[in-house]
């Protein structure tokens, strides 16, 4: 710039004065428009919109994104990275061959055991079944309660509690198994699903049946009978009570509760019947898990039945085992036979838990290379020469180099034709979260009114490097 130079009363000097005016660097305020953006489309749940000769997507939804021209582009909770769907790899260790039921693939535990997968898994559905309790042994000992009974398949899970929420599992994390297993005169064992990522759950064992000197049913899953001389019902955790001993001498033992219904009591002719369990079809076909076991009689009567489950019969000697594997109650025993020989001082042991895991067939496995390429927005003015993005990206796995694991392209010719541009790091928004950028990259070669950007990923691998997209803006001058 120049001008004449003039002294104090206004007369020319003849001199002539040059200056001159640096040009302004817009690059910080084109990179706070593009956060300021995001943070308008985060505000009002938008989707892909449009400023002037610019465009903002926070990744609401798909709608700015060329799906046919995308690949690998998995979109979850407003982020896209690289995935693809198949059948992942799984480790399932004790466990028995796996079902493929259709659309999903069922994992059931008889030992305790672990399991893991390559990929994360939402929607697990499960079932966790503890041990039944074993039955009393007296001269009317109760039936054992049945292991107790949770689940997140079907509409109830044991003693009428409502479904519980399926798992969601991390990819590469190992959860372990635990089944419980039925104890002589005692309640059954635990069993378990218990990882670093998700609330443990937890299955209480069966209630030990009512025996000679210890005449009231334990507590459990599902309570054990009553037994000798007036015993009382147990109380039931994750199923229902056993029912009450009959009373004195010669009466029947209650019988042992069960997921879904209450053992009944004993009476002077007859031992109660176990309570029964609940019928789940997780496996593709329905099985009946956690009946409770029948009560005994002394020398005469009718011993009880066990609960349909896997419950165990009472007996005039010695009551049945639960059902492995079911969770059933063991069944009551008489202390001495009919014939006067004495039985072992132990009622039937109660049958062992069981865990079983529904996942889908397929999953979203992660660690792909992205291509994600947007939608084409119109320039108001054909043939732009500069263009700018701005990304919003997570180190979600390991650290992304820029402009290698992470490259930026802008095309204004519907794609036929991209330049790349040069990342840089502009700072953080979270932990390993970066705003990355570049400005005013040379696109005059280009010719057209069609504007979009495509951004990749590479050297991707699931555990070891995962770059996340957050938010992406494109902007474009003259």
């Amino acid at each position: 710039m120049s001008g004449i130079i003039k002294d104090n009363e206004g007369r020319s000097s003849g001199l002539v004065k040059s200056t001159t005016v640096t040009a302004y660097d817009d690059d910080k305020v084109q990179s706070n428009i593009a956060l300021l953006g995001f943070k308008t489309a985060v505000n009002g749940s938008l989707a892909k919109y449009n400023l002037q000769d610019q465009i903002i997507d926070e990744y609401e939804d798909n709608s700015g994104i060329d799906t046919g021209n995308s690949t690998n582009d998995y979109l979850s909770g407003g982020v896209y990275y690289g995935a693809t769907t198949g059948t992942p790899t799984r480790t399932a260790t004790n466990a028995e061959t796996p079902i493929v039921d259709g659309d999903y693939t069922v994992y059931k535990w008889h030992s305790t055991g672990s399991y893991s997968a390559n990929a994360s898994e939402t929607d697990v559905e499960w079932l966790v079944v503890a041990a039944g309790g074993s039955g009393g042994a007296s001269n009317h000992g109760g039936g054992g309660g049945a292991g107790g009974l949770r689940t997140s398949y079907g509409s109830t899970s044991g003693g009428g509690a409502s479904a519980e929420s399926d798992l969601s599992l991390g990819s590469g994390t190992t959860y372990t198994i635990t089944v419980g297993a039925g104890v002589t005169n005692d309640s059954g064992g635990v069993s378990s699903i218990t990882g670093s990522d998700i609330d443990n759950i937890t299955t209480v064992g069966g209630g030990a049946g009512g025996r000679h000197g210890v005449s009231l049913g334990s507590v459990g899953g599902s309570g054990g009978g009553g037994g000798y001389t007036d015993g009382a019902a147990g109380t039931a955790e994750e199923g229902y009570a056993g029912g009450d001993g009959g009373g004195s001498a010669r009466y029947g033992g209650g019988g042992g509760g069960g997921a879904s219904a209450v053992g009944t009591d004993g009476s002077g002719s007859a031992a109660g019947v176990g309570g029964a369990g609940l019928a789940v079809s997780i496996t593709g076909s329905s099985v009946t898990y956690a009946g409770g076991g029948g009560g005994s009689m002394y020398l005469s009567g009718t011993p009880g039945a066990g609960g349909a489950g896997g419950g165990g019969a009472g007996s005039i000697g010695e009551g049945a085992a639960g059902t492995a594997n079911t969770g059933g109650g063991g069944g009551g025993s008489e202390r001495s036979g009919t014939d006067g020989s004495a039985f072992a001082n132990a009622g039937g042991l109660g049958g062992s838990g069981i865990v079983i895991l529904r996942v889908s067939t397929d999953a979203t496995i992660s660690g792909s290379d992205l291509t994600l390429q947007s939608t084409d927005t119109t320039a108001s003015t054909a043939n732009p020469d500069y263009a700018d993005m701005v990304c919003l990206i997570e180190d979600a796995e390991g650290t992304a180099t820029l402009n290698t694991d992470i490259k930026g392209y802008i095309s204004e010719d519907s794609g036929v034709t991209f330049t790349e541009g040069t990342f840089v790091d502009e700072g953080s928004w979270g932990t390993n979260k970066k705003i990355i950028a570049f400005h005013d990259l040379d696109i005059s070669a280009q010719s057209g009114s069609s504007m979009c950007y495509k951004i990749t990923t590479h050297n991707q691998s699931a555990g070891s490097k995962e770059t996340k997209i957050h938010a992406t803006s494109i902007g474009w001058k003259a």
